[in-house]
């Protein structure tokens, strides 16, 4: 998707095609909020692959990177860039149950390889590996990722004002701009004083949580949890 179909798109619907009143930095923020909106209530909207390599122990972080959102899945181990043996998420309670003393080495012995982990949407970046880590091992992790601000994605001696300077893509797939336009549109008329504006900010975010779902309990089906 790229910002500048976006904000043609917004300025048809506002009559305000040559971006006077809402100039093209003022919609490229409003386009990075949506995104931001967007991503935080779907997380697999935007997924990256990034390999982890893990502490020893049971407890592993995420890479530090505050773009990172959550964890969404870890497949399988890696060593040396290469995939390796698959990784199955379980309960955490489960294994709670069957093995009480799992994060002790002595009683579970720590290894490179992993067979299972767990996830809580409490600790997004978080998550436990069974078998404990010996501190070499390694795995793929998909994770919900946010883009770089469009704002950020132009030169400092770009043209801003010029449409052709925003042909850049938002981080999101195309089939997410109907959501960002109606985004972007009650962010516009959020900022008008005319009367009726209020109005049409209002509907204009209730058709953005619509599209996005956000009245639902969003990403139970992907969530790392189910077994």
């Amino acid at each position: 998707m790229l910002a500048s179909n976006v904000m043609t798109k917004a300025g048809v619907q506002l009559l305000d095609e040559d971006h006077v009143r809402w100039t093209l930095p003022d919609l490229a923020t409003y386009i990075t909020e949506a995104v931001s909106a967007i991503i935080s209530v779907k997380p697999s909207a935007r997924t990256v692959s990034v390999t982890v390599d893990l502490v020893a122990g049971t407890r592993q972080q995420l890479p530090d990177d505050q773009r990172i959102v959550q964890l969404i899945d870890i497949p399988c181990n890696m060593s040396a860039g290469v995939r390796g043996r698959s990784i199955r998420s379980v309960a955490r309670a489960e294994l709670d149950s069957n093995e009480p003393r799992w994060h002790e080495a002595t009683v579970v012995p720590f290894r490179k390889e992993v067979r299972n982990f767990m996830f809580d949407e409490i600790t997004p970046t978080l998550f436990w590996v069974y078998p404990g880590n010996d501190g070499t091992g390694a795995v793929e992790a998909f994770v919900s990722q946010l883009p770089p601000p469009v704002e950020t994605l132009v030169e400092e001696d770009d043209n801003t004002s010029e449409i052709e300077t925003w042909e850049v893509s938002v981080g999101l797939a195309d089939h997410y701009e109907p959501a960002v336009l109606e985004y972007v549109l009650y962010r516009c008329f959020s900022k008008e004083e005319l009367a009726g504006s209020g109005q049409k900010a209002v509907a204009h975010y209730q058709a953005f949580a619509t599209l996005i779902g956000l009245k639902s309990q969003v990403e139970r089906d992907n969530s790392p949890r189910r077994s």
